[in-house]
């Protein structure tokens, strides 16, 4: 009776022991809600929370109806080639791009637009650094093996084809429903990975080590990049106009264009920015924009004499000192001979007491004051006129006595007031 009991305490104790244990375990849901709130914090300084997750085992040739085409739909390289899936839906995406443009969130709903590789380029960040942090703090081996390798791959273009590159036999689910902003706005993101099972199969195919082989090559962020849609527009020209009498425009209405605008248009990206100028014109029947090539010095400068030819530039002309029209020389050559015969016509620097010459030249070189050099080769003057023939000043005329000055009035001198 004694030994029944003494083993029934200990069951207790070592089921209490469990379920402790069992609660500071890190589970895969306690994870994901954890670092989702962690990341989106560290990279966009956004408030988000799970508030659901869900988990669930779909089988391979049904995963594409669990697909949305109007949502944004990403293709994750996994590890041995086994590709993975996440599908966000828009209102997550379009929080996510008012986060990082803006700075805040509202509560309004984004208007329909099919989801583009600039979508999938923004949310690659946040969809990497939640896998990469959520594996390792796993406790149980099997979740970890489930979340660790997975990295963004590319962006699926619709369901169809994003079915077609998931091609394990079993996925595993997990649907997460996200709180954005303090409830600003709510969303889903589902994660879709191939089980364990799946991929110890896939392993076992012939072709395993050609799998093996695309999964080390990664994502080249350069031609990602560059594969990115750039939207153009071309300007004709920009009218000015009151608002009343634009208010009062009619179907039909001739608007008058700048002089000179056609056929010339500016090439500017969507938030207006002038990239270039073109010509408009035709190619098979349909409306072309020939875009004006720059001239190479804009975007390579020529600054030495020997580019001048380079440069499509008139010469200019300049005038001598005789009045005479002369070009500007493009190379000026000066022999040895002609520099150290004008270094020997400068003056020799005053020298100071306890100090060279050269000394004093690199200290005071601001402040010497060297005067001009004497110019001996001037021409000779010719020789003054003969003064000899000067009238003498005792042969001038008497001068007649000035008139008397007493009847001029007196002057009132008026003191500065």
């Amino acid at each position: 009776m004694g030994e029944t009991e003494n083993q029934t305490v200990l069951g207790r104790i070592a089921a209490k022991a469990r379920a402790q244990r069992k609660a500071r375990a890190m589970t895969l849901q306690k994870a994901l809600r954890v670092m989702m709130a962690k990341v989106a914090d560290s990279l966009m300084g956004m408030p988000m929370a799970v508030l659901n997750s869900s988990f669930q085992d779909v089988a391979g040739d049904e995963i594409e109806g669990s697909l949305d085409d109007s949502a944004l739909l990403l293709l994750m390289d996994g590890p041995g080639g086994c590709a993975g899936a996440i599908k966000i839906e828009p209102i997550v995406v379009g929080a996510l791009i008012q986060q990082q443009t803006i700075g805040s969130v509202n509560g309004s709903s984004d208007s329909e637009r099919p989801m583009t590789r600039t979508d999938a380029a923004i949310c690659a960040p946040l969809i990497d650094t939640l896998f990469a942090r959520v594996a390792p703090i796993l406790d149980d081996p099997d979740e970890r093996a489930l979340m660790e390798g997975f990295t963004f791959g590319a962006k699926a273009q619709d369901a169809r084809t994003l079915a077609m590159a998931l091609d394990a036999s079993d996925y595993t689910t997990i649907k997460l429903t996200l709180d954005i902003a303090r409830g600003a706005r709510q969303g889903e993101m589902t994660l879709i990975l191939p089980t364990l099972e799946a991929r110890a199969d896939r392993h076992d195919l012939p072709d395993g080590e050609e799998a093996g082989e695309r999964a080390t090559d990664k994502p080249d962020l350069a031609k990602l990049v560059m594969g990115l849609n750039a939207d153009l527009r071309m300007v004709l020209c920009q009218l000015n106009m009151p608002l009343k009498k634009l208010n009062g425009l009619k179907v039909g209405q001739t608007l008058e264009l700048t002089p000179g605008a056609f056929p010339n248009v500016q090439i500017t990206t969507s938030t207006g920015r002038v990239l270039g100028r073109g010509v408009v014109g035709h190619v098979d029947g349909v409306r072309a924009v020939k875009p004006l090539r720059p001239p190479s010095h804009a975007s390579q400068p020529l600054r030495r004499a020997s580019d001048q030819p380079l440069v499509d530039m008139p010469e200019v002309e300049v005038l001598t000192a005789t009045g005479r029209r002369s070009t500007l020389p493009r190379e000026v050559d000066v022999s040895d001979a002609e520099v150290e015969d004008a270094m020997q016509a400068l003056p020799p620097l005053p020298e100071r007491r306890g100090a060279s010459a050269e000394q004093d030249m690199d200290d005071n070189d601001d402040d010497l004051d060297i005067p001009f050099p004497v110019v001996n080769d001037a021409p000779d003057l010719d020789d003054l006129p003969d003064l000899d023939d000067l009238p003498d000043l005792d042969d001038l005329p008497d001068l007649d006595d000035l008139p008397d000055l007493a009847d001029l009035p007196d002057l009132e001198m008026k003191a500065a007031g």
